[in-house]
Parts: structure tokens; sequence; C-alpha cells
């Protein structure tokens, strides 16, 4: 995982951190073995920069990622997947695989004895990929940071499953709709945006670092991340720190969090916020943060949210 923080686990998950959201879910065919010939045996590089070889199409995958698992179910390779991390929640068809708690660390032995020919990671750290390497699995760490890595690992993701087509049309949709929101926004002044992602200690919430993919997602959409100079993925920061950057707009990723959710109206009873612009021209709105920080096809739909949020005028109600 990559923040150890306890709290945060509990609101974002395995946050790095998906198609089922991306419009109507369809039926996805397996692959033909026509379809594979000349495809394996694979070699790849993963994110973690190791040489992984794969001989055919992975039957038993463990997914320990989120973001992944959705992946994998948007590609139509939902039914290799034999287990997956317990913040695994989405499609609702992932709900009924058995789940793993992965924090504080990978439980290695539970995972051997599923008897995995894959095991697919987002942030894990090297000391964990070698335990689980030295028992034998056969790993692959993908962590893509930015909305074109995230495009890039689907198409390794269709590649490694043998979904390389159904991969194309996702990444064809997903940059499509990039695009759409890029041409929305150009010309348009960039709005000061703070990203409250857990706020269980509302004078020192932790808020979007420059060092993420919902960085770039802001910035994609037309905002400027206030506290993009600190190259963390998250920071905990004051409210005296926020309040004296004074943001147009607050968004919200933790009114969904199981401990001390948080909502506008709490926003605007904190003791000095009434001071920012965003709390007086009430400019603080809830996000979905799933949609935000896990690199799969609804970061499209997150992209366009946060758009609409930071600029109406750009995006005309039907």
């Amino acid at each position: 995982m990559i923040f150890p923080f306890p709290r945060i686990l509990s609101l974002i998950g395995a946050m790095l951190l998906l198609l089922a959201g991306c419009g109507e879910r369809r039926p996805v065919s397996a692959p033909t073995a026509a379809a594979l010939r000349g495809t394996f045996p694979l070699e790849i590089t993963d994110d973690g920069g190791r040489r992984v070889s794969l001989p055919s199409v992975p039957q038993r995958i463990v997914c320990l990622s989120p973001a992944h698992t959705e992946n994998l179910y948007a590609l139509g390779a939902g039914d290799l997947v034999v287990a997956e991390d317990n913040y695994s929640d989405y499609p609702p068809d992932a709900r009924s695989k058995a789940k793993l708690n992965c924090w504080p660390r990978v439980p290695l032995e539970q995972v051997v004895g599923l008897k995995p020919d894959l095991v697919i990671v987002l942030t894990q750290e090297g000391e964990e990929l070698r335990r689980m390497e030295a028992a034998g699995l056969r790993v692959v760490q993908l962590f893509p940071k930015t909305y074109e890595q995230t495009l890039d690992r689907i198409l390794l993701l269709g590649r490694i499953t043998g979904r390389e087509a159904r991969a194309k049309e996702i990444v064809a949709d997903m940059r499509s709709r990039a695009e759409a929101v890029k041409q929305k926004v150009a010309g348009a002044p960039p709005v000061s945006v703070v990203y409250e992602l857990d706020a269980t200690d509302p004078s020192r919430p932790f808020v979007a670092g420059g060092g993420a993919i919902y960085h770039e997602v802001i910035q994609l959409a037309g905002g400027e991340n206030l506290f993009a100079e600190q190259k963390k993925p998250t920071i905990q920061v004051s409210a005296e720190q926020i309040i004296a950057r004074n943001p147009e707009v607050l968004l919200l990723g933790d009114t969904a969090s199981p401990v001390l959710p948080q909502s506008p109206e709490l926003v605007r009873k904190r003791t000095g916020w009434s001071r920012i612009r965003a709390v007086r021209t009430g400019r603080i709105y809830g996000v979905l943060s799933d949609r935000i920080t896990r690199p799969g096809p609804r970061l499209a739909e997150g992209l366009e949210d946060v758009a609409q949020r930071l600029h109406p005028d750009r995006f005309p109600q039907k």
C-alpha cells in the first residue's frame, strides 16, 4: 500500500490506486486459441523494472489492487481471478471472490495456498515483492502514475490476459473522453483546488500532494492543486495552511469514509474556514474517491466529474 496510515486506508483502501462505470456493461468473450497464437510465451518489464516471463494466459490470478481488479473485470477476465485484496469492491461481481487482508503485509501463506500462476500488485515495496518471489510466486507490479500510463497498463493487462481487443476499446474510450475534457477547459483560467482525502482530524486533514494520479486529474480538469509542490501522493497539513492558500474549490474525497465522514456542512462549521473562498461561495463538492484515485477505466468518469465541478460554465447541464 502506498499510504502507511491506517485511517487513510480505512477511507480509500488501496487507493491507487475499472470499466463497469464507463457505460453499459456488456459480455466480453474469452480469447480464442487463434487469437493467442504467437502471443505467448510473453516476457514483460513491470513497473518495478523486473523482467517477468509468462508461458501462457494465467488461469489463476490473485489481484492485490482494487484498481487492477476493476481492470481485469473490465477486460472480461474476471473469471481468471481467484482472490483479491479486501478493498476490491468494484464491480459488484468482484465482491464474492475470496478476500485477502494485505495490511500491514501480504498474507503470504494464504496467497501461496491459492496456487496462483500470477499475482498482480500495484504499490507493494521491493521487500514484499522479494518475499512473494522467494515463495515461488510469479508477480507483476503495475503502478501507473499518470492518465497516459494508466492507458498503457490497461493495454498490457490486455496482452497478459489475452484480451487485447477489449483493452484497445477501453483505452480508445478513455482517451477520447479525456481529450473532450481538455478541449472544453482549454483557455479557461485554472481554478485553485484543495482535494481532501481524510479529515478524521479536521484540524490536520490529509490532502492531495503532487505525486499521484489524482493530482494529474485535477490538472487535466483545468485545476491548480494548491499543494502540488509536495511531491508525496498524500500529505497532512494544518487547517491554517489551507485557510492561507484560500482555494476556490474544495473537493471532499472522504464523504463516504467509515470513520467520521465529512460533508460540505461539516466543512462550513470548521473554525476559521468561513474565510476560504470555496466556503464563502459554496464550492465544496463531495466526489467519489475511487473514480479519481484508482488507475482504471472509471478514471475517465472521475476526470469528467472534477472538470464539471471546476468549470460548470464549460459543461452546460442537459
